[in-house]
């Protein structure tokens, strides 16, 4: 491997795999993931050219790509050796185009799905090429998001809040928390009633609790407390026999091993990560642990996978391990064999550990606690998949009442039931659930007791009776796991994808956590309700899988990725309003278009509106120029407003038709000019004011107490002021928008108070009748005004900080907080958690602190860790530090130098 390069995605993996290679005159190089995407400023697709993506460095792959080329130019062989996956394998082609051209070297695919020495032998012995099929699956995945995001997230700034978006998936996810959150909101309790038995017997002697199951052979049904006295006051009187004593036997196969959704699942519910906390600490077992002297080691097979296969070395060597640890008792006649999904990837592992002699226990020296939880639950999972079926038997015993003196109404049954286990098979190593023990309710019916040797015909005595009021429990809220445990079982996103989506909406602010669980935002269900009202098709949760599944197809070639993509955008262009759907262009269509407008085109007089003048002939001009002698292409903007001149001035161009319709801008012209004809009739014609929009509004007239205008920043805040603003514009026969309707509501939910018929309002105009702030239980308020109270005591406040165009001072928020609590009582989730966020802070004026914020659910102050990495932008040294989304890296020269990283290569954690 003589002068040859080598390109990874980082560096813990290049000094994995440099270790294993040795000194074979290679360079290793780390690629820092994506080098190329489409730009940031445009659409960056040609919608008129077969959806070609106009690709660009990014800012890190500037400065990387530069460096590979100095390294590519003198080598004689280029091996790409990114993951094994779609993104993976796009980087490859993205690398491979943005060398090839600078060096004359041989390139060549390299793929392994665990980086031990084997593997990484074989497959530098065999090398491939970059597989076409599968870089057009994930092209076409990412224009898809792009075409989505692109053209839907300006309708989105428009109608709901400058600054939201959409996303082809996070959307469906978003739709998913939504429509859960409203399930439960709308759920009517239905009451229900539960009748426990305690039983003696004389011969053995014994005791046991059962429950009425059967009322005259039917599940019992008790539906209150009538029912409920009803049935007891019978029981009472009556004497009681065994009616039914019976045994099943039954196995119990384990598990498969992980895959990423799985293990997402049983790390969220059994060790408390979150879906990208968990990748991230798989991903740092996956390139490569520092094991002592002998540097890294990759310990888990690849963790992006959908795959439940397993080597057939891996699942040997596991078997002989069981043999020697467990006995042979523990190992299964064939090998466990398990059946993955219609859409895997068959030619992936599932995740395993790549040693399974490398115990946990061995490795605790080796691992911080999150890795070594992570990999004992892999370890676990993995070699109790290749383990014999547990044994176990199923015990059942009715006893029936029978009437004494006179005869009962209904036949009653009642029954007790346990899980006896004879033989472990794997539970003997592995236990526990993906995703928890909530899911579990046919297990936990089957309690772990013994139950007495009775015998059918037995007499048995009542001793209690015990009735238990109950109720229907609404659906959970779907926690992070679930989410994705949802998303998969809807075939909506795919194993890389699913933490990004998670945590999209939660970064997005769409989406919170409480205790673990997601809650819609007020802006969640706005952005949700505008894009399923405006574009129901589009983000549907079947015609999302059915896009997953075409990605599917075009990765194995049976489906041509462009034909795909002018499918999906002739429904797209029915749903989007098709002028803002245009893109952009280059400098030879502009000029198509500005060549229709001849030198002495007669325009309109200019137009002054405020402070601007805006002059048509000037701005053709410009646009003429950039074109012709700057040679420039237009950027969206430009060309938006070029067509929307074409179609100001389509009646005098009369080649304006065939030009539009061999550019394929006829209905983006139509609209323009249907538009304008509509704002024209407007101006005309005064409109009418809606009389629900108006009624609506006039609901604030009954207030009398106005909060005083709060000032945030340069702006001020005038709750009166926008109640006239409002007033005006809709009596001005102008319509509301989402987002003003929204901020209505919130409005009128803050005054409800004085408003005195605001229960009928609320049902009027869809309201909810107490607002998300006020539903908070008497503990929380208390919680609240506790630490507000604790803020009351600083006196020295920390400096304001300015992050952009906007300032953070503590002690203006804390002020803030404390008179909305007051004149509300009540606060926002995000707000309380600020709250909490800044408490310790100021730990050392509050006195008392630490027994105070122990019981209101505050953290002290986790000062960061120094590490011996060095900044690779400044040279200063990193440190660890927490946020609420987990662990991350930055510079100690901030803010001079605002470097932040995910993971730390090789760095070691040291207290600082």
């Amino acid at each position: 491997m003589s002068k040859s390069l080598i390109v990874v995605e980082s560096p813990t993996k290049a000094r994995t795999i440099g270790r294993y290679l040795g000194q074979q005159g290679c360079t290793i190089m780390a690629s820092m993931g994506h080098v190329r995407d489409l730009p940031s400023s445009s659409l960056g697709v040609d919608l008129q050219g077969g959806f070609q993506p106009q690709y660009v460095p990014t800012d890190k792959g500037k400065k990387v790509l530069s460096d590979l080329a100095k390294a590519a130019k003198g080598a004689s062989d280029i091996y790409l050796a990114t993951d094994p996956d779609r993104e993976g394998e796009a980087i490859a082609w993205h690398l491979r185009e943005a060398l090839k051209k600078g060096t004359k070297a041989a390139f060549h695919r390299v793929t392994f799905h665990e980086i031990t020495p084997r593997a990484i032998a074989e497959a530098f012995e065999h090398p491939g090429e970059i597989v076409d099929a599968v870089v057009d699956a994930q092209q076409a995945r990412r224009v898809l998001d792009r075409l989505v995001g692109y053209q839907v997230s300006p309708m989105l700034w428009r109608e709901v809040k400058r600054g939201t978006s959409a996303g082809r998936v996070q959307s469906v996810a978003l739709r998913l928390v939504v429509e859960r959150e409203r399930e439960i909101l709308g759920f009517t309790p239905l009451e229900y009633w539960n009748l426990d038995a305690i039983f003696e017997t004389r011969d053995p002697k014994s005791a046991l609790k059962t429950r009425l199951a059967l009322v005259d052979g039917s599940k019992a049904n008790v539906p209150d407390e009538a029912t409920a006295n009803a049935f007891a006051a019978e029981l009472e009187t009556a004497a009681y026999r065994v009616s039914k004593v019976a045994s099943k036997p039954r196995q119990q196969t384990a598990a498969p091993p992980f895959i990423t959704s799985t293990l997402q699942q049983a790390a969220s519910s059994n060790l408390r990560l979150g879906t990208s906390q968990t990748m991230r600490v798989a991903q740092e077992l996956y390139e490569g642990i520092e094991l002592g002297a002998g540097g890294p080691v990759g310990l888990i097979t690849y963790m992006r996978t959908d795959s439940v296969n397993i080597s057939r070395e891996a699942q040997t060597a596991a078997r002989d391990f069981i043999a020697q640890t467990y006995g042979p008792d523990y190992v299964p006649e064939r090998p466990n064999q398990y059946r993955s999904r219609k859409s895997a990837q068959e030619a992936h592992e599932a995740i395993r550990p790549t040693d399974i002699t490398r115990t946990p226990d061995s490795l605790a020296a080796h691992l911080d606690a999150r890795q070594l939880k992570l990999y004992r639950l892999i370890w676990q999972r993995f070699l109790a998949s290749q383990m014999a079926p547990a044994k176990q038997l199923d015990h059942v015993i009715e006893i029936q009442a029978v009437p004494v003196a006179t005869a009962l109404s209904h036949d009653y049954v009642f029954r007790a039931s346990a899980r006896e286990t004879l033989f472990p098979g794997y539970q003997i190593a592995y236990n526990i659930s993906d995703v928890g023990k909530e899911d579990s309710e046919e297990d936990a019916i089957q309690e772990a007791r013994n139950l007495p040797p009775l015998k059918v015909g037995l007499p048995c005595d009542l001793r209690d009776l015990l009735r238990e009021q109950c109720f229907t429990q609404p659906p959970k809220r779907y926690s992070e796991a679930t989410l994705v445990r949802a998303l998969e079982a809807n075939g909506v996103g795919r194993p890389s994808t699913y933490a990004t989506t998670v945590g999209t909406i939660q970064t997005r602010d769409y989406v919170a956590r409480d205790k673990s669980r997601l809650i819609p935002t007020e802006l969640g269900f706005q952005v949700n309700d505008f894009l399923v009202k405006r574009m129901p098709d589009l983000f549907d949760i079947g015609f999302t899988a059915t896009m997953e599944e075409r990605l599917d197809q075009i990765e194995e070639g049976a489906v041509n990725w462009t034909v795909m993509l002018e499918d999906f955008y002739d429904h797209f262009r029915q749903w989007v309003n098709a002028r803002d759907m245009v893109g952009t262009a280059t400098g030879e269509t502009a000029l198509r278009l500005l060549e229709l407008f001849p030198d002495d085109f007669a325009w309109d007089p200019p137009v002054t509106r405020g402070k601007r003048t805006y002059d048509d002939g000037k701005f053709h001009q410009s646009l003429l120029g950039q074109v012709t002698e700057k040679k420039k292409d237009l950027s969206e903007r430009q060309w938006k407003a070029l067509i929307a001149l074409a179609a100001r001035y389509a009646d005098r161009l009369p080649g304006l038709a065939a030009c539009a319709e061999e550019l394929g801008l006829t209905e983006a012209i139509a609209e323009y000019q249907m538009a304008r004809e509509e704002q024209e009739q407007a101006q005309e014609t005064p409109a009418e004011a809606d009389p629900e929009q108006l009624a609506f509004v006039h609901l604030l007239d009954a207030v009398t107490e106005w909060a005083e205008p709060a000032s945030r920043g340069k702006r001020v805040y005038d709750d009166r002021k926008f109640r006239d603003s409002l007033l005006e514009q809709v009596e001005g026969g102008k319509s509301l928008s989402p987002a003003q309707r929204g901020a209505l509501e919130r409005l009128v939910g803050k005054y409800r108070a004085q408003i005195s018929n605001y229960e009928e309002a609320a049902a009027r105009f869809g309201l909810a009748a107490e607002s998300a702030e006020a539903a908070l239980s008497d503990e929380e308020l208390e919680a609240i005004g506790t630490m507000l109270a604790m803020l009351e005591q600083v006196k020295q406040w920390a400096e304001p900080v300015k992050r952009g165009k906007r300032v953070y001072d503590d002690h203006e928020f804390a002020e803030s907080l404390a008179k909305q609590f007051k004149a509300k009582n009540a606060l926002s989730p995000r707000q309380v958690e600020a709250l909490r966020r800044m408490l310790p802070k100021y730990a050392a004026q509050i006195p008392g602190f630490a027994e105070k914020s122990a019981t209101l659910g505050v953290q002290a102050k986790v000062e960061p860790k120094k590490t011996d990495a060095a900044c690779p932008e400044c040279g200063a040294p990193m440190l660890e530090r927490r946020s609420r989304r987990g662990v991350f890296y930055g510079c100690s020269n901030y803010p001079k130098c605002k470097h932040t990283a995910n993971e730390l290569p090789g760095a070691k954690s040291a207290e600082a």
